[in-house]
């Protein structure tokens, strides 16, 4: 919902103050239920609001990173910063659920959230520490909040490289959800595996991405990034086809963890490559947009994965879903390899 609005804040203003204050943002909200806690049940009213004020500040936190990123390393590097980036969330995706867990059982889940916002404050501490400029030196003139989100949505609509990765975006991500959703229900119910085995598929499947970023900075600039994105959306078709027909633990560990190598790296390759052709000035406008783009299409996928589970099986909606992402490979690869070639 705060997409656009805060895409034109993370242009306008100093993303460093944002960042900051965003992050202070989140330390309060989570502090929040442990406080409320101490003195009595804190009602399901109160726990939704802290979820969405944290939910909310990490959108402006996005924003305003990736025109940070592009400040620190140059858009011809966003590809490369982007690895990085997905990597370092990969790793936090593997540890912090089971840290949660630990927490969760040895002190209850309201004061397992002072962890969290202890982790807030560390990132607070470490924007601080970093002495680079983090704001566009193209600015522009000042514009209204409405003309400059106008501008935002223009440049990903006419534009020929941004556009093409928007297209691939929605079309992948809608496809890929649509699996994605039901990979607990496939290995505990359609394999029959353990809780053990299914938490080691799936961290796995976090683990490797910590791959993506050399992979990506051997591939890229030696085939250039329309074809490795060519390549890694048919991986991701061919890998989602091998993990929903694979017949027990070895064979689905291996192919979904082709399957998260790939989509992190082409999630990576679309977010750099989509930033690297849009302006200093317009980073935080097209990059968090461009996310909420990708949210709804995630989201949309998810929906239609649950819905179709019953009626076609689990196995079913994963077959699917790799037709749904060659079919967005047709459609959508040739405007990125003539977005390339341009």
């Amino acid at each position: 919902m705060f997409g656009l609005v805060a895409g034109v804040v993370g242009d306008r203003h100093n993303r460093r103050r944002i960042m900051w204050i965003a992050h202070a943002t989140q330390v309060a909200a989570a502090l929040v239920i442990p406080a409320w806690y101490v003195f009595g049940h804190p009602p399901l009213g109160v726990v939704l609001a802290a979820a969405i004020a944290i939910g909310t500040a990490r959108v402006f936190v996005d924003a305003a990173v990736f025109g940070a990123i592009a400040a620190i390393i140059g858009r011809e590097r966003f590809t490369e910063g982007q690895a990085t980036l997905s990597a370092a969330w990969a790793i936090g995706y593997f540890i912090g659920p089971a840290l949660g867990g630990v927490l969760i059982a040895a002190v209850g889940p309201a004061f397992a959230l002072v962890a969290e916002a202890a982790m807030f404050v560390c990132a607070m501490a470490m924007i601080l520490l970093v002495r680079r400029p983090l704001d566009a030196e193209d600015r522009g003139a000042p514009e209204s909040a409405t003309a400059m989100a106008r501008e935002g949505l223009a440049v990903i609509w006419h534009t020929p490289r941004v556009r093409s990765y928007t297209w691939l975006s929605i079309a992948w991500n809608l496809a890929a959800a649509t699996s994605a959703a039901l990979s607990v229900p496939l290995l505990r119910e359609s394999l029959g595996l353990s809780s053990v085995e299914a938490g080691v598929v799936l961290a796995i499947g976090s683990f490797v991405a910590i791959g993506v970023p050399a992979l990506l900075g051997r591939l890229v600039p030696r085939h250039g990034p329309g074809p490795v994105a060519a390549a890694l959306t048919g991986l991701s078709a061919v890998s989602i086809l091998a993990t929903g027909l694979a017949p027990g633990f070895a064979t689905v560990a291996v192919a979904n963890g082709i399957r998260n190598l790939a989509d992190f790296a082409l999630l990576s390759a679309i977010i750099g490559e989509r930033q690297r052709g849009v302006p200093d000035r317009l980073q935080a406008r097209v990059g968090i947009t461009g996310r909420m783009i990708a949210v709804a299409a995630i989201a949309g996928g998810g929906l239609i994965g649950a819905a179709l589970a019953d009626p076609l099986g689990v196995r079913g909606v994963f077959v699917l879903s790799a037709v749904g992402v060659a079919i967005a490979f047709a459609i959508t690869i040739p405007g990125v390899l003539r977005a390339g070639r341009g």
